[in-house]
């Protein structure tokens, strides 16, 4: 099971989006968009997906902590997401080290892999270094363009036009980063079956 517990370090345009759901939930009759969201956490894991889609990088396996902006205080648990994302991220190293019977050394290619296992199922190493990593990704603004957080953040106070910084259009963007991580990481591994 993993758990959420204690601060989290989050980048400044999501700790906004926090503060903006959190006083929604506070009115009588909330609104905008971004009070579709039903937990605080919900911000933060979808962030977590998109830079991983993005950058498709694996996270430092030597880090103890990374430090961002700002931390907020959670205690829930996403073991359901965490299952996914850790399906994903094991897809990945194997798409970045080989499958086994293309290893050289089967010795170390085990070590590595019951190491890279063996960290992402830690708790404490998943709210220290994973979230924090992928939540920087998605935070890194791309081709002069404002980054993904950025644009959630400003996207509850638009009118009906269809903009970058629009729902629709981040829905979208988010949609077309996960194909092509399922097309780059997913799909080749079950072509090399």
């Amino acid at each position: 099971m993993i758990r959420i517990k204690g601060n989290l370090q989050i980048p400044e345009n999501l700790y906004q989006i926090i503060n903006i759901i959190s006083e929604e939930q506070k009115k009588h009759e909330p609104h905008g968009y971004l009070i579709g969201f039903e937990r605080l956490i919900d911000p933060v894991l979808i962030g977590t997906l998109f830079g991983l889609y993005k950058s498709q990088e694996l996270p430092p396996i030597n880090k103890e902590e990374i430090s961002l902006q700002k931390s907020y205080e959670f205690n829930v648990e996403i073991s359901s997401f965490a299952n996914i994302f850790n399906h994903f991220l094991f897809c990945l190293w194997v798409k970045k080290k080989g499958l086994p019977d293309k290893s050289k050394d089967i010795v170390k290619y085990r070590e590595e892999l019951y190491s890279f296992i063996s960290k992402i199922l830690d708790p404490d190493y998943y709210r220290s270094v994973v979230i924090p990593f992928y939540l920087n990704k998605a935070d890194e603004s791309e081709s002069n363009e404002t980054s993904f957080l950025y644009r959630l953040w400003n996207s509850d106070n638009l009118g009906l036009e269809l903009q970058r910084y629009s729902p629709e259009y981040l829905a979208l963007e988010f949609n077309s980063a996960q194909n092509d991580f399922i097309e780059d990481v997913i799909l080749p591994l079950q072509k090399e079956k």
